[in-house]
């Protein structure tokens, strides 16, 4: 498939990744995710989004022991047929980064939304994988995993996040079509 617009190539592409190199993604690649996140719209401007950021493999390991060690504790091991283990909580990709907000905001949830997708395919354009990781929301539950990622009592965890550089690039770019329910 041609394109003529790299913003929509890089939207038809992106996929969500689950296998990555053990290369860590440079700083550099981390600060442009970040301000492509800040330029994301949200409600009346209020930028409600913080980050928490855990770069190389070995410390992402970490949080994914402590996201088992929850699961462990509320006994769900086992989601909708999928066995968790801490290996594929966060498929040992060498970036973590999870977005936080202050609890009661409203629409914490949306703006972060906006700020994920920017993220994801400024990612797809510098070469980088990425994937929504909603098991990784028990961290929010965790007093240690919520100590040593900063994040203060009184923020809800709304997006948790992994990025690297894909063993293997997606390029299938499988048929969807919309579903429109009426059209007036």
């Amino acid at each position: 498939m041609k394109f003529k617009n790299e913003v929509i190539k890089n939207i038809y592409l992106r996929r969500s990744i689950r296998k990555y190199s053990d290369k860590t993604v440079p700083k550099k690649i981390i600060n442009e995710l970040l301000k492509a996140a800040v330029t994301a719209p949200s409600a009346m401007n209020t930028q409600p989004w913080n980050f928490s950021i855990v770069s190389g493999q070995e410390k992402v390991r970490h949080f994914a022991k402590l996201a088992y060690k929850e699961y462990d504790l509320i006994g769900k091991l086992i989601w909708h047929g999928f066995t968790i283990t801490h290996e594929s909580i966060f498929y040992s990709a060498p970036l973590l980064i999870i977005i936080s907000g202050k609890k009661g905001y409203e629409w914490l949830k949306e703006d972060t939304n906006l700020a994920v997708e920017n993220m994801f395919l400024a990612a797809k354009s510098l070469g980088v994988g990425s994937c929504w990781i909603g098991f990784g929301m028990v961290l929010g539950k965790s007093k240690q995993a919520r100590k040593e990622l900063g994040i203060p009592d009184n923020f809800d965890i709304s997006a948790v996040l992994i990025f690297g550089y894909p063993l293997k690039d997606k390029k299938i770019i499988p048929k969807r079509e919309p579903k429109i329910l009426k059209w007036l």
